[in-house]
């Protein structure tokens, strides 16, 4: 993978790591941090977020990660005492800011957690619950439409078509709640995807299924990434972060940061990590 890449560049040939040319950013972090008491989560985070492209976060358990995935929809919890600083905007809307519209904000950068959490309703109610909430389907017509885009999409609508109304969400596999969570997901019609460990294992199948959502859903979606395997980030992600201890220590291109990243930490991290 990446072999034809060279393993070392000299540092004039680095292109800025946060800069897509004639692009404006769907979102931009500045120097952003977060913190719990005494206790920095998220220090001196800045990178751009591209309309349609992959980013992979990368790093040891503990990094920041998913930290960083939920602090961009706002899903920490503020009420045990977090404090943020720096800058975290989308388009032209400060995220951390005491006017921000959170359901508005949720409705257009959509999380979806490691562990699958459909809820204990049918398929359909799944699925219609948010997009009635937000009023993207509002009768029977265009909700059953809707149904059935979100699920094609992610690969469900033949095994559940008959079902919809009668097998809840809870009742399906592991692999058919996380699709069915992120049908759930896209139907509220987001425009940046936040998707923390999609596939649960490296399993042949599921990364087959990873790479086709996600050359699928790029195509109309941001997407942010936390795979459960580097060989999973290589083959969806159009960049990588590597974070360490709350930090985004290096980021750049796959082929770069998986080749020839710049950063000691980084070569450190590869080093020790399989993939």
């Amino acid at each position: 993978m990446f072999h034809s890449i060279p393993l070392h560049r000299s540092g004039h040939e680095t292109i800025a790591p946060n800069t897509v040319s004639g692009q404006t950013p769907i979102l931009s972090v500045q120097g952003f941090g977060i913190s719990l008491g005494r206790k920095e989560l998220l220090q001196e985070v800045s990178f751009d977020l591209h309309r349609g492209e992959v980013l992979g976060l990368i790093g040891r358990a503990g990094a920041g990660k998913t930290t960083l995935l939920r602090a961009m929809c706002r899903l920490l919890d503020e009420g045990r005492g977090l404090r943020s600083k720096g800058s975290m905007s989308f388009g032209q809307e400060e995220i951390y800011s005491a006017s921000c519209d959170l359901p508005a904000l949720r409705s257009r950068i959509a999380f979806m957690p490691q562990e699958a959490n459909p809820f204990p309703t049918s398929i359909w109610d799944n699925i219609a619950y948010g997009a009635r909430l937000h009023r993207v389907a509002m009768d029977r017509g265009s909700m059953a439409d809707l149904v059935e885009e979100v699920l094609r999409r992610c690969l469900l609508w033949e095994e559940v078509k008959d079902v919809l109304h009668r097998k809840r969400g809870t009742d399906l596999t592991i692999g058919q709640q996380r699709l069915l969570c992120l049908a759930r997901s896209l139907a509220i019609r987001p425009e940046i995807l936040l998707m923390d460990r999609p596939s649960g294992s490296v399993d042949r199948m599921e990364l087959d299924v990873l790479n086709r959502l996600v050359t699928d859903l790029k195509r109309d979606h941001t997407l942010v990434v936390v795979t459960a395997s580097l060989t999973e980030t290589a083959q969806v992600a159009d960049r990588v972060a590597y974070l360490e201890a709350g930090r985004v220590v290096e980021i750049d291109s796959a082929e770069m940061i998986f080749t020839a990243p710049l950063r000691e930490e980084t070569r450190a991290f590869l080093r020790s990590t399989a993939f």
